[in-house]
């Protein structure tokens, strides 16, 4: 094969640069799936090590492959209409939630719901995200993925003034106390937390929240302590890996039946 003239300085023919840029997207495009299955299992820690400047790149490349994964069409998905799990971080990357220090409630949320989708897809269950890696989305995204969910579960952090506040809670409707309950538990049993409410449950018609978008659309928000006490905040980011396999255990075992 015979190369053409000065090929070194193809790289700026246009014709390359498109070629190129096609050639990568069509990649992606057929390897989105396995890129966030990938990303899913690399641990949260040596995520956080990537340099800022980076980490930017790799979440933007993160959420295109995640709306090339859904918009790839699977035939094997569309011949009956198939059960999934939502799975949602509260606040998003506009709006960090309650914040105690460098600790911000829509990050520490977002790194769980990455935990607790991780074991659900090993699983084998279908789910669905309201983002991957550092992508959190807004509300409007997650209310709009609670419909038709089979379960549904957005995570959030309380604050208080007090210091001392703590405690896990799980907010929904009475239709869904007992799953409420088993959530909140699993959580609590992780971090040595106390339940708050009726045994981790709060009636969303007992809740000072009013009524909430999430849980009207059918899902359950479950508060993971208070980022506003230090001995929970500490507890969470040493153990929410473990808290969060507990959580999805409970999700496993509600969607087959067990």
């Amino acid at each position: 094969m015979k190369l053409i003239e000065n090929w070194q300085q193809a790289w700026k023919l246009k014709s390359v640069q498109v070629g190129a840029i096609s050639a990568f997207f069509y990649a992606l495009i057929l390897l989105s799936e396995q890129f966030l299955s990938v990303w899913n299992i690399i641990p949260q820690d040596l995520k956080n090590k990537i340099p800022e400047n980076i980490a930017e790149w790799v979440g933007m490349l993160v959420g295109v492959a995640m709306v090339l994964a859904r918009l790839k069409k699977q035939p094997e998905l569309h011949t009956e209409i198939q059960p999934f799990v939502t799975i949602t971080a509260g606040h998003s990357n506009t709006d960090p939630g309650a914040v105690n220090g460098k600790y911000k409630e829509a990050e520490l949320v977002r790194q769980f719901r990455n935990a607790v989708a991780h074991y659900l897809s090993v699983a084998g269950l279908t789910i669905k995200t309201d983002g991957a890696g550092t992508i959190n989305l807004p509300l409007n995204n997650a209310i709009a993925l609670a419909k038709g969910a089979s379960i549904a579960v957005e995570f959030h952090m309380n604050a208080s003034t007090s210091k001392q506040a703590n405690g896990i809670e799980t907010i929904a409707l009475p239709k869904d106390k007992l799953l409420a309950q088993k959530l909140s538990k699993a959580v609590a049993d992780v971090f040595g937390s106390r339940l708050r409410g009726d045994g981790g449950w709060i009636d969303q018609s007992q809740s000072a929240r009013g009524k909430l978008g999430f849980i009207n659309a059918g899902g359950l928000i479950v508060e993971l302590g208070f980022i506003s006490n230090e001995t929970e905040l500490a507890t969470f980011y040493s153990k929410y890996w473990s808290a969060a396999k507990a959580v999805a255990n409970i999700l496993i075992e509600h969607e087959k039946g067990v």
